[in-house]
């Protein structure tokens, strides 16, 4: 018996897929699992899930590859809220479904762990850590 080996596309993925909807549900799971003292600290912290992130925002971050974002902090960080004229700005966490699906595959990583990952890197960015702190805590503490 001869196997062929059929190259990488939508149709040779023999698992469903999440959908944008449990996209949502698996990044809220990671809001509910913050300790306390930071969980209270996300209660103006929306999260949006899109299939990709778009046009405005890739030439914002000067990306030329839809798949290079996988999530992204909108918002005024905790320390800087103090003011009245911020308390009322919105904060959102963009998730990019196909990216974060992309990503995951290529990297032989669960869907459920990389949002959880790229969820608390951005909840970082909420409470005012910087890329390079991000970073460091990622390289040196996991």
């Amino acid at each position: 018996m001869e196997t062929h080996l059929k190259p990488f596309s939508a149709e040779n993925v023999p698992l469903k897929l999440p959908d944008l909807e449990e996209f949502y549900v698996l990044a809220q799971k990671t809001i509910h699992s913050l300790p306390h003292k930071f969980k209270k600290l996300t209660n103006t912290l929306f999260i949006h899930v899109q299939n990709f992130p778009n046009f405005t925002t890739l030439a914002q971050l000067k990306l030329n590859d839809k798949y290079d974002l996988l999530g992204l902090y909108n918002g005024i960080p905790v320390p800087l809220r103090l003011t009245e004229s911020y308390s009322k700005a919105p904060n959102i966490i963009y998730l990019y479904r196909c990216p974060l699906i992309f990503y995951a595959y290529n990297n032989q990583q669960s869907i459920q762990d990389l949002v959880h990952k790229v969820m608390i890197h951005e909840i970082g960015h909420h409470f005012g850590y910087k890329e390079f702190d991000l970073s460091w805590v990622e390289n040196n503490l996991s």
